[in-house]
């Protein structure tokens, strides 16, 4: 996790995330997700993009010590989660002004088309996590892609939810290893944030939500004939960047719904069950004496020996070499 320490050396200064047409926030092509706190002073220290994880999602994290943004309409929807350090917050749109003091686990909403007369962040510092989800929520809800109303969620800040801080801690973390599961793992949480939000932090005049979401919520686990289906396309791709859209397409879902299912039918979430069975494959070779750790890592998706390690160790609670001189 992020640390405290707020001596440590900054890493060299990363790209701003872009919106490519792809991830379905709904902003034009070319818009620069963070370029409202790019311009108001803040340095941006990690993003997804930069990962290369291609998700529905996108992940910044930056860090804010004394910003001042002006006036803007906000193109995306955005959830952020502190991750360290402390800071005052001053932000205000139609409403009051929401001002509090953030500190590690405190999250903020900032929806699609909310226009927000300033944002300011000073007498501290704060490292945040800055997620930007789909326009829709995965297909939750009922919106145009170029509509210039909002999403329907609540512009809210300084408020602290246990899972929205469990998501916001496991995706940072995934950013600074550069897991092999990073793009699947981004993919999924996203998810579950964005039910979390449809759960909890809707307006009563919100859209109305689709068909996907009342089915995704009523239906039950996978049927054997689509997990099957999926878990063959898992095995087939054990060392592939694999996302959950491309899961998804397999057992002919929605993301959400798909999402659900699984979890139903496995009782894992799609990441955990990809990374299970990579770590499964990769012990039944290292019993192979001519193969090195780094190829096992490598046949399995890893992308070095170094994160490989982490994870094998994480999971079975000794190295890949004391696992492999244990047999």
């Amino acid at each position: 996790m992020i640390g405290d320490d707020r001596n440590r050396s900054l890493p060299a200064r990363a790209t701003p995330a872009r919106e490519s047409g792809r991830l379905g926030t709904g902003a034009e092509i070319g818009t620069v997700l963070g370029s409202k706190y790019e311009l108001g002073g803040s340095r941006l220290l990690n993003s997804s993009i930069d990962l290369g994880w291609r998700s529905s999602v996108t992940a910044e994290v930056r860090r804010h010590e004394d910003l001042h943004c002006a006036p803007f309409v906000q193109q995306v929807n955005e959830v952020i989660i502190a991750l360290s350090g402390s800071a005052q917050i001053r932000r205000r749109a139609d409403g009051a002004e929401q001002k509090f003091l953030s500190r590690p686990g405190s999250a903020c909403i900032c929806p699609r088309g909310v226009a927000v007369k300033y944002l300011h962040i000073h007498a501290g510092s704060l490292d945040m996590l800055h997620l930007y989800l789909p326009q829709d929520l995965f297909g939750n809800l009922a919106c145009l892609d170029n509509s210039p109303i909002d999403s329907g969620l609540m512009y809210t800040g300084g408020f602290y939810d246990p899972l929205v801080q469990q998501i916001g801690v496991a995706i940072a973390e995934e950013m600074q290893t550069a897991g092999s599961t990073g793009r699947i793992l981004l993919d999924s949480l996203g998810v579950a944030l964005a039910a979390r939000m449809l759960q909890n932090y809707m307006r009563q005049d919100s859209n109305s939500f689709t068909d996907v979401y009342l089915d995704g919520k009523s239906a039950g686990g996978l049927d054997r004939t689509r997990l099957n289906r999926v878990l063959e396309f898992m095995s087939q791709n054990i060392d592939a960047d694999i996302s959950l859209e491309e899961l998804a397409s397999v057992a002919c879902l929605s993301v959400y719904h798909f999402a659900r299912a699984f979890k139903l039918a496995t009782g894992s979430a799609p990441f955990h069950y990809f990374t299970d069975l990579r770590l499964s494959r990769a012990k039944a070779l290292l019993i192979d004496p001519g193969k090195t750790v780094e190829d096992v890592a490598f046949s399995t998706g890893f992308s070095s020996g170094t994160n490989f390690a982490r994870a094998f160790k994480k999971s079975v609670g000794v190295s890949p070499t004391r696992f492999r001189n244990d047999r």
